[in-house]
């Protein structure tokens, strides 16, 4: 457990400042609040019963009219922001019809999530930054500050009820004080001001209110057991069977994960003679919202609230924003906008807060940054919220400085920084290896009164581990514990990430042993982060094994696991195919052949944990206690087996996986063996199949119309995902000669800005793309030079050609990409040579490139044509 998050002083409505939190109750309070008010609060799960009876317009958001016609009021009333209730409005179209239009005939798994880091909901458990508006008198503000002084001394909170309730004349009074303290978390304060003033109304409704009130705010305060026993016990005396108290549950379920409840109670409310109004439908929404459910789901529930003649308004488009957010529906999130703006609801700062996570989650960062700037034109201050998310995305985009640029403007508009800002600026600074700065914002948290929590120090351990700083990664994870900051599951797999990625086998089983003791729940972020570590370490066979012993745990993989294994394929051990491996006769393995193969290449007997044995194996080898012994390594047919066990648990692959496929596809040694692992795909995406394949067959000109369909769906994406697909796709095709169909993939990717790279008379930039299209864009490059020429056109004294040095190879200046660029420029016979004190730049005299480029057969030897031989590899690039 980490420890919990004291308030920032500017969440709260209230004027004064709050002293921090003491989340360390005495033991005896407990017992106290216990012995005088029974067992109300209780959090037993048996005193539960089950609750079912029965069984502006913005150019950057979109122009143009939607789709979706605006709902007309039968009765005269505009369909505002400010509606609420049950209207006689008659809506003639539904939400479903967002879907029309121009769609994709990709599978809509294609763009899914694309990264092994799952996104945490920011502000998850933490008090809102909207204010408390709801009516209450200035003596309501005046007894809330007492209360707070109060802190958790109950004869003190006695005191200042029985004090102020002359004073406190109306129950909204009460009730703007209960909903305080669920929006900053004081659990015993909001216990003791219900307690105190439910037994003091005899009407029915005044105790409803206050009732419906509770019950939210224990479903914030994530008591969901006493927010249903209230709601029980109040129906049954017969203040709580209305339609807030339910809609209270329903949002109270929501809050905590139980969204099939909350769609339960919402289909009860019939048999009790209650009919649900807009305020019950906002709550089930935001309760798919917070359960992550699918969108279509949570359209369903829109349609019928549409269908009964209830006005949707702004928290209904807010909640349907949520849904979007988690899986970055960007696309949906501005229809959705439109149709805001189309029915005159005002988006607030929620609105724009969720749409801007959304986009960031959807990799647009450069919309993103508009929207940020567009909000204060349209009468909108972005708040601590509205930075923090887009710091976050920056971050996760890994464009820091930008993000670092973003705080200086948020301490310009004088916005105060919370815990999330703070850590995302840990974060950034550990990553950027600037380690004073970052200890320095951890400090000045704890100034701020704002504790460094568990957070803090996983962004620290990941940065200090970035950078090699194993010694202070030691002493930073003994601290914390030292502390009674306690790890979490996400600590325990960067600890492992950070030793295994240092070769550091021994400390990474000796964490994994605390992590088994802590007994921490193990989840598929944990597995799949490990999984990600040991394949970019070369350590396919040891990610195989976890990816086993995850499924006999019965945690389901996801996309984002397979998808490392595949990335890493070529390092997989054989399995038990046809005959020695050949590519014919394939025989799909068992799941039991399969893992006889891999416990023997690790020893593993059976009932033993194999986590726990492979990381001692490793520590082994590394040691020089035993000799590393790996069976031989066949790709081809680990893929089909990786698709085979993802067919068998309904695991669709995104356009991350099909870019492994493609890479894998361009380290076959045969024509016939890309095409079985193509084949492959068809299963799972036949427009993907179908451009991919017809491409490496040859079919320039039949298959280009369907490709500009899947390009289209690229530029959707970010920059990173987009051009890995280029860059595999024009790989496979270079690999096997069909170099006309890599140079048209590569033409397009630079006409739509796929690479950014500079491109002009003096210089072309090669270095974020694949060694295949990096070639291909060689040869588009001098050709433009070549024309650049012969329109009368000189070139300048120095021309350039950028590959990077190839930082990243094991041997400086000996990358992959410069490698090939060079035998190919040698190929040709081309003047280039690279640069005195810059391995990464290839340049030549403008004179000498312009005589070379004028001699008869450079031209030709410059077009490319296809060279396809389908029984046997690609010739040498250069060919």
């Amino acid at each position: 457990m980490s420890s919990t998050p004291t308030p920032p002083q500017n969440y709260s409505s209230v004027s004064a400042p709050r002293p921090a939190q003491n989340h360390n109750h005495k033991h005896e309070n407990h017992q106290n609040s216990r012995q005088r008010h029974g067992n109300r609060w209780s959090s037993n799960p048996k005193a539960a019963p089950l609750a079912v009876a029965g069984s502006g317009r913005s150019a950057v958001v979109g122009s143009g009219s939607s789709r979706a016609a605006v709902c007309s009021n039968a009765a005269g009333r505009n369909s505002t922001g400010n509606g609420s209730g049950r209207g006689r409005a008659v809506c003639s179209s539904t939400l479903s019809s967002l879907y029309d239009g121009r769609q994709s005939r990709l599978a809509p798994e294609f763009s899914g999530r694309r990264t092994t880091r799952f996104s945490a909901k920011m502000h998850s458990g933490m008090p809102r930054v909207t204010p408390n508006k709801h009516a209450h008198s200035d003596v309501a503000d005046e007894a809330l500050r007492c209360l707070f002084k109060a802190g958790n001394n109950i004869a003190a909170i006695d005191n200042v009820l029985i004090e102020y309730e002359p004073k406190l004349r109306k129950v909204e009074d009460y009730i703007y004080m209960i909903k305080e303290f669920g929006n900053t978390c004081h659990f015993l304060l909001a216990t003791k001001c219900f307690d105190f003033v439910i037994w003091k109304q005899n009407g029915r409704v005044a105790k409803g209110k206050l009732t419906s009130t509770m019950i939210g705010t224990l479903g914030k305060l994530g008591k969901i057991d006493l927010a249903l026993r209230l709601f029980e016990s109040a129906r049954l005396e017969g203040h709580g069977n209305t339609v807030y108290s339910f809609s209270a549950m329903i949002s109270a379920y929501g809050r905590n994960g139980h969204f099939p409840d909350a769609v339960n109670l919402f289909r009860s409310m019939s048999s009790w003679g209650i009919e649900p109004n807009l305020i019950t439908y906002n709550s089930l929404i935001d309760a798919g919202a917070k359960g992550e459910v699918d969108f279509n789901v949570v359209v369903e529930f829109y349609d019928e609230m549409l269908a009964n003649g209830i006005v949707p308004d702004r928290l209904t488009y807010n909640s349907m924003l949520s849904v979007c957010a988690p899986k970055g529906m960007w696309e949906m999130a501005q229809k959705l906008l439109r149709e805001m703006d189309q029915k005159g609801i005002v988006p607030d700062v929620f609105t724009y807060n969720t749409y801007l996570d959304t986009l960031c989650k959807g990799g647009q960062i450069d919309l993103a940054r508009r929207v940020l700037e567009e909000m204060s034109s349209k009468q909108v201050w972005p708040n601590v919220v509205t930075y923090s998310t887009v710091m976050d995305g920056y971050a996760k985009a890994n464009l820091l400085e930008d993000a670092l640029s973003l705080y200086e403007e948020m301490k310009l508009r004088s916005i105060r920084v919370d815990r999330v800002s703070y850590n995302t600026l840990v974060g950034i600074y550990a990553k950027l290896g600037r380690f004073d700065e970052a200890i320095d914002k951890c400090k000045e948290m704890e100034r701020c009164g704002i504790k460094t929590d568990v957070v803090s120090y996983n962004a620290l351990l990941s940065g200090y581990g970035r950078h090699g700083m194993y010694d202070e990664v030691r002493r930073l994870f003994e601290e914390m514990k030292a502390r009674n900051i306690y790890p979490n599951t996400l600590t325990y797999s960067t600890m492992i990430d950070v030793y295994t990625k240092g070769g550091m086998f021994q400390e990474a089983m000796d964490v994994y042993k605390e992590f088994k003791m802590a007994r921490l729940e193990v989840d598929v972020v944990f597995y799949s982060a490990i999984i990600d570590t040991l394949c970019k370490n070369g350590l396919a066979e040891s990610s195989v094994v976890l990816l086993m012993a995850m499924i006999e745990k019965g945690i389901k993989p996801n996309v984002v696991t397979f998808n490392s294994i595949i990335d890493a394929s070529r390092q997989l051990p054989t399995f038990e195919y046809g005959v020695h491996g050949s590519s014919q006769a394939v025989v799909h393995p068992t799941e039991q052949s399969s893992s006889t193969v891999i416990d023997g290449a690790f020893q593993i007997k059976p009932g033993e944990d194999r986590i726990l044995k492979m990381f001692e194996q490793l520590a082994a080898e590394k040691a020089g206690h035993i000799k590393k012994d790996r069976r031989g390594r066949q790709d081809q047919h680990c893929i089909l087996w990786l698709f085979q066990k993802m067919q068998e648990l309904h695991i669709k692959p995104n356009v991350v996986t099909f870019s492994a496929i493609l890479n894998a596809c361009s380290r076959c040694n045969s024509f016939e063996d890309a095409s079985k692992l193509l084949d492959a795909l068809r299963l799972f995406d036949n427009q993907v199949y179908g451009v991919t394949h017809g491409l490496l067959m040859g079919y320039g000109e039949q298959v280009w119309f369907r490709a500009q369909t899947l390009f289209d769906e690229l530029m959707r994406m970010d920059s990173s995902t987009a051009s890995a697909f280029y860059n595999a796709l024009t790989d496979m095709l270079w690999h096997f000669g069909q170099r006309r169909g890599a140079e048209l993939v590569v033409i397009e990717g630079r006409r739509r800005n796929v690479w950014k790279g500079e491109w002009s008379i003096s210089c072309v930039d090669l270095h974020l793309m694949s060694c295949g299209a990096a070639c291909a864009m060689v040869h588009t490059w001098l050709l433009y030079l070549h024309s650049t020429l012969f329109e009368g056109c000189q070139l300048p004294k120095i021309v350039n050609i950028l590959t990077g040095w190839g930082k990243h190879s094991k041997v400086m200046g000996d990358g992959t990409l410069k490698k090939a660029v060079e035998a190919l420029l040698n190929g040709i016979g081309s003047p280039f040579r690279i640069a005195e004190g810059n391995l990464g730049r290839f340049v030549s005299p403008g004179d000498l490139v312009t005589t070379w480029l004028r001699q008869p057969g450079v031209f030709n030897l410059l077009v490319l044509s296809d060279v396809l031989n389908r029984s046997q590899a690609a010739a040498p690039s250069h060919a």
